[in-house]
């Protein structure tokens, strides 16, 4: 389960198959044994999972954190193998995926913990586009349900056929998940004719400098590598260039757009009488300013270092190649914010980013997994440029278009297409995850029936 994770080895396919071996050995056992069993697996999946913790938090509250998620997830194990055998017997198949899914979704919703405890199991399946479409539907919680439903399934099959049984509600499960993986490959449209040319680099800028002049000269070298590839929208990193009134700036950005005939999303200071904000402007082919966003999802690092959260407003902008939302960095990893811009009207988001903890090598990849989800979830093309980490341009059904290196100095183009579709996550959002919730909650409580 750890080499399936992104942040490592990325190996998704293995999260299919990595949690037989565990549930195999938890067959049979007493509930109070479940959790001391399943802790080692738990452990070496988190440190798979969170291997970048020790350069956020250092190395001893990383190597803290690590553990203490291991525990986490031997306890979801452990309440799902318990909930399992509180249902019917055809049902016990359901029973951990119900369990995993509604602490996953809950956790998640969590005030602090949601903001750096964001390594789900859909994840592993960024790279899949045939399993990510069921994420339209349900969100990321349907995914997560599907590949512990598929673990399960694959246990119980293992274990009855040692005892010489088949197990039926297993298979039912299995051809179930196989046939969403089916509808999965079916739904996904060939990219039209008529597509988006979008830009990206990797800047590798250091924030702890002040060498704004550097940055600029920088970004502005990487853009005009892709003048030759005409591209219509390019998107920079987060690097909070200057403050938005800045003219020296406004009129670079403004006669490079003029140059390249291409709309440019710039990084941004906007100082106002409310907060200081990290926001991402857009620039017209004609140099003017289209519009602006200030991040919502701001960190502790940056309200240390003076930001505001901005304004839950999720203003978008029509343009010829469709209409634009803007978001900054971690505004990606909370899946409402890209939910609220496409429930406004937004075909493609366009979000700076700067994953530069330490240049670190794990982190960017368990980052750039939100992109590819936030993408599916609402049928909407995305791209994000870096200072360090991935700059990426997903299409709306998952497929990715161009990538850099991890940690690399990059300028690339990514083609990708509007789609005009509106799904039943960006419509009703989490309702997947809150009834899986409700369900699991509602039987973990309830009495379980004395056997005659």
């Amino acid at each position: 389960m750890g080499l399936a994770q992104p942040a490592l080895v990325d190996m998704g396919w293995l999260a299919w198959i990595g949690l037989v071996p565990v549930l195999i050995a938890l067959a049979g056992q007493p509930v109070h044994r479940l959790l001391w069993i399943a802790l080692p697996c738990g452990i070496l999946w988190s440190l798979g999972a969170h291997a970048w913790y020790p350069a956020l938090f250092g190395w001893a509250g990383g190597t803290l954190l690590i553990v203490a998620v291991g525990f986490f997830y031997a306890t979801l194990l452990q309440a799902g193998m318990a909930l399992a055998v509180r249902l019917p017997p055809s049902f016990h198949i359901v029973g951990l995926p119900l369990a995993w899914t509604a602490l996953e979704f809950v956790r998640t919703v969590m005030p602090v913990a949601g903001d750096w405890w964001f390594e789900g199991l859909a994840k592993t399946q960024w790279r899949f586009p045939a399993a990510l479409q069921i994420v339209t539907l349900t969100g990321w919680p349907g995914l997560s349900f599907m590949i512990v439903l598929v673990n399960a399934a694959l246990a119980a099959i293992l274990v009855a056929a040692w005892r010489k049984r088949i197990a039926w509600s297993a298979v039912i499960g299995l051809g179930s998940v196989a046939l969403v993986l089916a509808w999965g490959w079916r739904v996904i449209m060939p990219s039209p004719a008529e597509t988006v040319r979008i830009g990206v680099i990797v800047d590798l800028a250091n924030q702890r400098e002040p060498a704004q002049p550097a940055v600029l000269e920088r970004d502005v070298a990487l853009t005009r590598m892709l003048a030759a590839q005409q591209p219509q929208l390019v998107v920079w990193p987060e690097n909070e260039l200057a403050t938005v009134d800045d003219p020296a700036l406004r009129l670079a950005i403004g006669q490079l757009a003029h140059e390249l005939n291409a709309y440019i999303v710039a990084d941004m200071v906007w100082p106002t009488p409310a907060g200081r904000y990290d926001t991402a402007v857009l620039f017209g082919p004609d140099g003017a300013e289209v519009g602006r966003q200030a991040k919502i999802n701001v960190t502790g690092e940056e309200q240390a270092q003076g930001f505001s959260a901005g304004q839950r407003r999720f203003p978008v902008y029509p343009t010829p190649l469709g209409t634009i939302g803007l978001g900054v960095c971690y505004d990606r990893h909370t899946p409402d914010i890209t939910r609220q811009l496409a429930r406004a009207g937004a075909r493609i988001v366009a979000m700076p980013a700067d994953d530069d903890f330490a240049a670190n090598p794990w982190f960017p990849r368990t980052h750039a997994a939100d992109t590819v989800m936030r993408a599916v979830e609402n049928r909407v093309a995305f791209a994000v440029s870096n200072t360090s980490g991935i700059a990426l341009v997903v299409d709306p059904y998952g497929r990715i278009t161009a990538e850099s290196g991890v940690n690399q100095i990059a300028s690339l183009i990514g083609e990708t297409f509007v789609s005009h579709e509106r799904t039943l996550y960006t419509l009703a959002g989490d309702w997947f995850g809150w009834l899986v919730a409700g369900v699991a909650g509602i039987l973990m409580l309830a009495r379980r029936p004395r056997a005659s």
